[in-house]
């Protein structure tokens, strides 16, 4: 049995492994976590979405089954309900905004000239 102050080095090493682990997940000020990945560029980040996409078009129409064997109790409408729930957030809604109000800007100075 282990005593109590081994107890307590225990505890300290698995909090300083705690303090210098970088996982995925990060907290937020809200209480729940953020997950990000690194994509080369805009065209890099557009070819994951197609991606995800495309599987989950090849899982919808009936051709392959895509469940973890694990897994078997989710539908498959259910885990591409997921993944599209995951390009949904992936989209670059701010690149997208940023594009569209630049071309808006160098069309009307465009005009102006």
């Amino acid at each position: 049995m282990k005593t109590k102050k081994e107890k307590i080095k225990a505890l300290e090493d698995i909090h300083q492994l705690h303090q210098n682990l970088s996982g995925l997940l990060e907290p937020t000020s809200r209480g729940t976590y953020k997950v990000a990945f690194e994509v080369k560029d805009n065209y890099n980040l557009l070819n994951n979405i197609i991606s995800l996409l495309e599987v989950c078009a090849f899982a919808l129409d009936g051709n392959g089954m895509l469940l973890m064997p694990s897994n078997q109790n989710a539908t498959k409408e259910d885990s591409v309900c997921r993944v599209l729930e995951l390009v949904i957030s992936l989209l670059p809604d701010s690149q997208m905004h940023f594009i569209d109000r630049v071309t808006e800007k160098l069309s009307g100075s465009d005009n102006e000239i």
